[in-house]
């Protein structure tokens, strides 16, 4: 079973991956959020120290244009 800072590393690099997709920086997609560009590279670490609210998740997920389940996913 997954421990918890696994599935915090797996949303961190699939909201960079798919962030650079949308040709978006960590400033821009905080600002399109309304948080700060420090809690995006927060979120994007890989030493993950605090979880993202699930409405901040959500946001970023649509902003995004992927379902949210999508930031959980390992991808191969």
């Amino acid at each position: 079973m997954k421990k918890e800072i696994d599935y915090y590393k797996v949303l961190g690099s699939n909201v960079a991956y798919y962030r650079k997709k949308c040709h978006l920086t960590q400033e821009g997609l905080a600002i399109k959020a309304n948080i700060s560009r420090t809690h995006i590279s927060h979120i994007e670490a890989e030493n993950v120290d605090k979880s993202p609210s699930l409405d901040i998740i959500f946001k970023i997920a649509t902003i995004l244009k992927v379902e949210p389940f999508e930031l959980f996913k390992e991808r191969d």
